[in-house]
């Protein structure tokens, strides 16, 4: 096996250009619901640099054997940044190039033709909470295409029904105020960081988006053949950091007009007795939702929080490759403590390739604690998108 990773030069939302064959460095990450990036060193002796001394799309690909090459889905980046020292001799530039995702950065949110703003905001989901992730975006897409924005972007859900095959109806509803001037990445993040989408570049320039915890969510650790990372055939190390820092078993939770209340752990005892942890929550003038904020902190307070890395053997014993057998958002199996088996989300895969051709790479891996933690800070961010 030799796992290699190449970069391809494109025109702006246009054709091939021709392969970058001698970079200096590659780092590219590819979290879960967020904006993968890339990073390379280029020199501009070197052949291909012509083709980079333009605006253009860089297409991360990816080999298994070094013949057949694959850009996945999020493998299109936008060249969108460049540092280099005029006095070096070798002429080597640094790119960072996000995700063709970034895109959504440059069309911002309008006021709606014939609903006037409240507040400097365009309301969706209002007096009836009734709208949806999928009708937003789509909305917000529609209508900066029509102003000639987004040239060249896609997307393969609707106002109604998501990416799924077949495709699902979208069933959260809500209301939502966006300041207008926003940009319409920051309004998708928002969505994300809310709970109520999942998304994925599924084509070089094409977004899917679906019902969140469902078709991105995939369990790999079932079936005959379960995505099982072995220590030494494919993992290398298995670094933990754990932190005590956030320990608590009393929150206090302070929302809108002095709005407050207490949410005490009583079935965890912790080292050094009673800790507490205090937050100021916007939005929140209820007890169910600041019952909801207090026991997010609790939660996330009840034991020592864990950051788990796995870092990648790329060798030929080695059975599963990241973009092939496993994406970010798969629930595989991986070492945990004390090398036990384990499942674990993929939360990002990163791989890097130096000058030589040599490829590492690493995962970060969150356990089911942590699933439900995010499902707790997604409920809560949505109490303070409400108009």
């Amino acid at each position: 096996m030799s796992y290699d990773l190449r970069l391809v030069a494109y025109a702006p939302n246009g054709a091939r250009l021709g392969i970058l064959p001698h970079p200096l460095s590659v780092q590219v990450a590819w979290p879960l619901n967020d904006v993968p990036s890339l990073k390379f060193a280029y020199s501009s002796h070197a052949v291909g640099a012509n083709l980079i001394a333009q605006p253009c799309e860089i297409g991360v690909q990816w080999s298994a054997d070094g013949n057949v090459w694959t850009e996945n889905g999020d493998g299109r980046f936008i060249l969108a940044r460049r540092e280099g020292d005029q006095l070096d001799p070798s002429r080597t530039w640094q790119f960072d190039c996000p995700s063709y995702l970034w895109v959504l950065k440059k069309a911002v949110t309008y006021a709606h033709a014939s609903i006037a703003p409240v507040n400097g905001q365009r309301v969706y989901g209002s007096p009836t909470p009734n709208a949806t992730a999928g009708f937003i975006m789509n909305s917000l897409l529609t209508e900066a295409q029509a102003r000639g924005a987004l040239a060249g972007f896609s997307w393969t859900f609707t106002g109604s029904l998501d990416s799924a095959t077949p495709p699902l109806t979208w069933n959260q509803t809500f209301g939502l105020g966006v300041p207008l001037g926003t940009d319409v990445l920051a309004v998708l993040l928002t969505l994300v960081d809310a709970g109520l989408i999942d998304i994925r570049m599924t084509g070089p320039r094409t977004l899917s988006a679906w019902r969140p915890g469902t078709a991105i969510l995939r369990d790999l650790t079932t079936g005959a053949t379960p995505v099982e990372l072995a220590g030494g055939r494919d993992i290398r190390a298995a670094p933990d950091v754990g932190t005590l820092e956030d320990l608590a078993s009393a929150a206090y939770v302070v929302g809108d007009s002095s709005f407050r209340v207490e949410r005490v752990n009583v079935g965890t005892p912790l080292p050094w007795g009673r800790w507490e942890v205090g937050v100021r929550q916007v939005g929140v003038t209820e007890a169910t939702a600041a019952n909801l904020v207090g026991d997010s902190l609790l939660v996330r307070g009840a034991v020592e929080r864990v950051q788990r890395t796995r870092e990648l053997v790329f060798a030929p014993n080695t059975r599963w490759l990241p973009l092939r057998d496993y994406l970010p958002g798969d629930r595989i199996y991986a070492p945990g403590n004390a090398g036990q088996r384990v499942a674990l989300r993929v939360r990002q895969i990163t791989l890097t390739r130096t000058d030589r051709g040599v490829v590492s790479g690493n995962l970060v891996l969150d356990d089911r604690l942590a699933d439900q933690e995010i499902r707790l800070r997604r409920r809560i961010a949505l109490l303070a998108n409400r108009p």
